[in-house]
């Protein structure tokens, strides 16, 4: 299920997408589910003024996924910056997740930045810590 609103994004969020006060962002948000069970919450914030005309702000799935949208309005991401931490999660979160006192959750912020290198998006993933691994293989060329 993805939802999608318009906001005046977190501090956070703002301060990765370099917004100004009062700046808007598109947030779609989605709940995962594997066998019938919340497994993580990914909430991806892009810039109102980059996506407003876009299918971005529409709540169905894109099939060809929201990084070639960004791409076709001129703004293809070609690095990103990810941060992981752990902490315990919201109230809110451990409600979304249905998860069990004491779960900790790790958080995975990815942010993706354009060509010009300017934040285009911001993914913010929660995942339960008793459910999700995390590797990272990096190959040099």
């Amino acid at each position: 299920m993805i939802e999608v609103a318009i906001v005046e994004p977190p501090e956070n969020i703002a301060t990765r997408l370099e917004l100004s006060d009062g700046d808007l962002t598109v947030v779609r948000r989605r709940l995962r589910f594997v066998d019938g069970q919340p497994y993580n919450t990914n909430d991806s914030y892009f810039p109102h003024a980059i996506v407003a005309d876009s299918e971005i702000v529409n709540p169905a799935d894109i099939v060809r996924g929201a990084n070639l949208v960004l791409e076709e309005l001129g703004h293809p991401q070609v690095r990103v910056v990810d941060d992981i931490s752990a902490r315990m999660p919201t109230p809110e979160e451990s409600r979304r997740l249905e998860l069990e006192p004491g779960t900790p959750v790790m958080e995975y912020v990815r942010v993706g930045y354009d060509d010009a290198d300017v934040p285009v998006r911001v993914a913010v993933s929660v995942l339960p810590a008793d459910k999700h691994l995390i590797r990272y293989e990096l190959e040099r060329h």
